[in-house]
């Protein structure tokens, strides 16, 4: 670094810290989202929980999900959908209070 100029120097500084300032603040939102989203899940049964666990946040495939639930593929569709606007409306309402 002793090979830059001092402004060169002073910007490269100011660049890092601009990235570790938004590095910070994203993460900050990351938790929070992540906060909101387990308390939305906290209210669903615990079927509703585990398919969307499975499919949305552990990436299991469909059929995947099926062989650990027990269930048909196309009962998991049905139950992922209707998971998916149980949460939504859980969490539309959370925004709105």
């Amino acid at each position: 670094m002793s090979s830059l100029t001092e402004k060169n120097q002073v910007w490269l500084e100011e660049a890092i810290s601009a990235q570790a300032s938004q590095s910070f603040h994203e993460q900050s939102l990351q938790k929070e989202a992540r906060e909101i989203l387990d308390w939305a899940l906290d209210r669903l049964s615990a079927a509703d929980r585990m398919v969307l666990e499975l499919v949305y946040l552990e990436g299991y495939s469909l059929r995947e999900t099926a062989d650990l639930l027990g269930w048909s593929i196309a009962n998991v569709k049905v139950r992922s959908f209707r998971s998916r606007k149980k949460l939504h409306k859980l969490l539309t309402q959370a925004k709105l209070r």
